[in-house]
């Protein structure tokens, strides 16, 4: 008769080792918090930034957003990276491309505004962007913050 070996038992009877279930149940949540691991290192807030005056950088296609005094020919900012970086366009020397990425106006309405902008003359304030064809109250002030003229 073959005899079969049993697992140590506690004074109350209980055995010591682990159920088959236990032991996988365990490996299934390590392997799961290895796999969430980098996902959670990625939301930890990432030091103190390093504050600077952002400058354009490069010569297109290559070109970046860098600090000054970063290596790396200087250009200025393009109308793209100015509202990114949360700064207003100067309505009069912004392109059709520059003028769609303003909160309120698509490329459509930054292509009329190009157009009304050539045949009329120079804008004297932002609020004359009101005598573009589709641009309302409504859409005006949600494009307010993000334009201004210079001196025409």
């Amino acid at each position: 008769m073959f005899r079969t070996r049993c697992p140590p038992l506690r004074r109350d009877g209980a055995t010591l080792a682990p159920s088959r279930g236990v032991a996988r149940r365990i490996a299934l949540a390590t392997l799961l918090l290895a796999c969430m691991a980098p996902t959670a290192w990625r939301h930890l807030p990432a030091g103190t930034p390093r504050a600077c005056e952002p400058e354009g950088r490069g010569v297109p296609p290559a070109h970046w957003i860098a600090c000054r005094g970063d290596p790396g020919r200087p250009r200025p900012l393009a109308g793209l990276e100015l509202v990114l970086l949360g700064r207003s366009l100067d309505l009069n020397q912004a392109t059709a491309e520059d003028l769609a990425a303003v909160p309120g106006i698509g490329p459509g309405l930054a292509e009329e505004v190009v157009r009304e902008r050539d045949e009329r003359g120079p804008f004297r304030s932002p609020d004359a962007l009101r005598r573009v064809r589709g641009i309302g109250p409504v859409r005006m002030e949600r494009a307010r913050p993000w334009l201004h003229v210079s001196s025409p």
